[in-house]
């Protein structure tokens, strides 16, 4: 097993991510994730890579930005190990103030792929999407 290749150490860069992204420090956010990572985020329908993910995001929070504050709060969590691949699974809850309009909430679910290489973790998946869809409409009646 490489260094590093824990469910302590993902814990910890996954940790490290979450912080990033809550804080507003998008270059440690960004950093997590592999160059080749696909992400598949709820409020947009295709799969993104990296470079298109951080378009998105700073069409959100970039300079001026959509948001005055957003929080997004993992729950449930579970950390799996197998040789050098992670997988981090949960629930997750999006809230923030938008600039313009009252509160948002969306509950989620969400899974993510990481990779360690020389004791580094990095993300190469993240697919959330809204608790919603699997509710309404899960079954026909």
């Amino acid at each position: 097993m490489a260094q590093g290749a824990t469910s302590d150490d993902l814990e910890a860069a996954f940790n490290a991510w979450m912080r990033g992204l809550n804080e507003g420090d998008l270059e440690t956010f960004y950093q997590a994730f592999d160059e080749a990572a696909e992400i598949l985020d709820e409020d947009y329908p295709w799969r993104m890579s990296k470079e298109e993910f951080i378009d998105h995001i700073d069409f959100h929070a970039g300079g001026k930005g959509m948001w005055e504050s957003f929080q997004w709060l993992p729950r449930e969590i579970n950390f799996k190990v197998f040789g050098d691949t992670g997988h981090v699974s949960g629930y997750s809850t999006f809230r923030g103030k938008p600039r313009d309009a009252g509160f948002r909430q969306r509950f989620m679910g969400f899974t993510q792929t990481w990779y360690c290489s020389d004791g580094t973790w990095r993300m190469v998946c993240w697919h959330q999407s809204p608790l919603l869809g699997r509710i309404e409409g899960a079954s026909p009646s």
